[in-house]
């Protein structure tokens, strides 16, 4: 029975809760889910049978039987519940009344039935924000949506407190996955290399246990030393460890060696590390390498590609054949002169020293550049630093960047 239209949900609240405190709340009960459906409320009067047989429930009309499979599950029925239930009836059906109970349930820990009341003011009034805020809805594009369903409805899946594409997850995994056995290789690649240096019986170990290393995860590991090492027979054994591990990481290292380190064993270790494995990234970094301000450089990266032979090197080669740099030439007097001049208004002067250098260029023909260009082709032509000759060669064979331009045999 509802209370009369005219009387406020405040002086209704407050007198239910007078009336409250004056009376002894009953004994705690509890909601008995039916296995074929439906449930039913009241008191267990043998909560200690074990093993369970029956339920002995104490309801409102009297004392039931249930047998063990009967009841699905047992929910206590709270002393809030209660309350609520005493409530509920007194209730003004209005939006007012509503919320009054929807935040009643909120403080007394009852999620679904607050719910249930927010969802009756959406009823009344289905733009009502308060309540639509409560229930979790936000306003997007001019709609009322719950972020967790579109999160859903869009791909999205939970992960910890923020919502993130299911590849993107199993990405992060993999990426911890891959640093957690990095950290664990840097950990004994560094116990090995400290053995290294130190010299004696635990170095020729440590030397062979490097040796043997030929797992992808350890690469980067090898590569931190490798880079800051300056002893010519550890970055050998370093580059010859990284050589059995084929990743994208190691053919950069080595590369970079084969065409940049000062020592020429060095190089040829790494280049010794690309020939047997997928170069291409290798002969594109070198290729780049042609393009260089430094003669010495360009030079040295065709070394790397003659034993590479990979055909689509032959076109930047051929333009590589001939380059132009730019050079200082120092003219004028020796180092220390003193030159002296005087000026047409009988004022004298005295300057010291050499004229300031002139920048020249010249075209500089790259014989390592012809000796690489001969071997990959590997045919009984040579139109020298003939570039325009060999570019009419070029365009006749029309050779695909992906066939093995040697002979057979």
């Amino acid at each position: 029975m509802r209370f009369p239209s005219h009387i406020s949900f405040s002086t209704m609240a407050a007198a239910v809760a007078v009336l409250w405190c004056g009376t002894v709340v009953p004994a705690m009960g509890e909601v008995f889910h039916l296995s074929s459906g439906g449930s039913i409320e009241g008191t267990l009067l043998n909560p200690d049978e074990s093993p369970r047989m029956t339920y002995e429930v104490e309801t409102g009309s009297g004392t039931l039987v249930l047998g063990r499979n009967t009841v699905r599950d047992v929910v206590a029925f709270s002393e809030q519940l209660k309350q609520y239930e005493t409530f509920l009836p007194r209730m003004p059906d209005t939006i007012e009344g509503q919320f009054q109970m929807a935040r009643w349930c909120d403080k007394n820990n009852l999620p679904e039935k607050r719910d249930y009341h927010y969802n009756e003011i959406l009823k009344k009034e289905p733009d009502n924000e308060a309540a639509r805020r409560a229930l979790g809805y936000d306003r997007f594009q001019g709609k009322w949506i719950i972020r967790d369903e579109w999160n859903r409805q869009q791909g999205y899946v939970r992960d910890g407190r923020s919502w993130r594409y299911p590849q993107d997850i199993t990405m992060s995994k993999r990426a911890a996955t891959i640093e957690e056995k990095q950290v664990e290789w840097r950990k004994q690649i560094r116990i090995l290399y400290r053995s290294l240096r130190r010299g004696g019986d635990k170095a020729q170990q440590a030397a062979a246990e490097i040796q043997k290393i030929n797992d992808p995860y350890a690469a980067l590991p090898l590569i931190e030393i490798l880079n800051d090492e300056r002893v010519p027979a550890i970055k050998e054994l370093l580059i010859e460890a990284l050589t059995n591990i084929d990743t994208s990481e190691s053919t950069m290292a080595l590369v970079k060696f084969a065409a940049d380190d000062e020592d020429p064993s060095i190089r040829d270790r790494a280049t010794i590390g690309l020939e047997n494995r997928d170069n291409r990234l290798a002969v594109n970094y070198l290729i780049s390498k042609l393009d260089s301000k430094s003669n010495e450089k360009i030079n040295r990266a065709a070394l790397v590609l003659a034993r590479l032979k990979n055909p689509s090197s032959v076109r930047p080669l051929i333009e590589a054949l001939v380059t132009t740099h730019k050079f200082k030439i120092q003219q004028g007097g020796q180092p220390g002169r003193t030159t002296a001049g005087f000026g047409d208004t009988g004022g004298g002067g005295m300057s010291f020293g050499q004229q300031k250098p002139i920048e020249v260029e010249r075209n500089i023909e790259n014989h390592a550049v012809l000796r690489a260009l001969l071997e990959i082709i590997d045919e009984d032509v040579n139109f020298q630093f003939d570039e325009a000759s060999w570019k009419l060669w070029y365009a006749n064979k029309k050779i695909p960047l992906t066939v093995d331009l040697r002979r057979d045999g």
